[in-house]
């Protein structure tokens, strides 16, 4: 009988961390116009066709990749939410907390790491040092970036439970308004069915 250990394909593993990588950049897809040599050439005036692109920014570097979307390309499955806003019309901002919602970034900080597309705290955190170390102070503002967004995930389950408290508060109020004008209404009908005194 043989004791060997089972492998997985590592594939999941790599998509998984592909996936949490991906989470960090900034995606945008748009539609430029690109130049048609040969319906140019052949109409004597330049000719041009619009094709969906995508730009990929890594937060704090300033260089961003473009690329056409061709036909069975990965990056709608890749990116599908930013995709699926693309094609509805939509912005395609980030998803995460923008940095101008902490209170413990300057403006001027804000605007330098907006600068190089870093948007939001999740991408701050995810800023390869390499690329951070460009900023003053940006050990710590990794470190207090970390430390909010650890608070804030510790913090989630008690202010789920203070929103559905909330909303049971609400539904009591609401059914006893209900219940007192339906008392009101009956008593309105008893009062008015009732002979005059006299």
């Amino acid at each position: 009988m043989s004791t060997d250990v089972l492998e997985f394909p590592t594939q999941w593993q790599e998509a998984q961390s592909i996936s949490e990588a991906d989470k960090k950049l900034f995606v945008t897809f748009h539609k430029e116009a690109v130049k048609n040599e040969g319906k140019s050439i052949e109409a004597g005036r330049p000719i041009f066709d619009e094709y969906d692109h995508i730009t990929i920014i890594e937060p704090g570097s300033r260089d961003s990749f473009v690329a056409k979307v061709k036909p069975g390309s990965e990056y709608p499955q890749r990116f599908p939410q930013q995709w699926a806003r693309y094609k509805a019309n939509q912005d395609q901002g980030v998803s995460g907390t923008p940095l101008s919602q902490v209170p413990w970034m300057s403006l001027a900080q804000i605007a330098e790491f907006n600068a190089v597309g870093c948007k939001t705290v999740e991408q701050l955190v995810g800023m390869p040092d390499n690329i951070s170390q460009k900023f003053m102070g940006h050990h710590a503002l990794k470190q207090r970036a970390q430390a909010y967004l650890a608070a804030a995930k510790d913090a989630a389950p008690a202010l789920m439970l203070q929103a559905e408290l909330e909303k049971r508060d609400q539904e009591i109020s609401e059914l006893r308004a209900m219940v007192e004008a339906m008392l009101a209404a009956k008593k309105a009908e008893q009062e008015s069915k009732a002979p005059p005194k006299g």
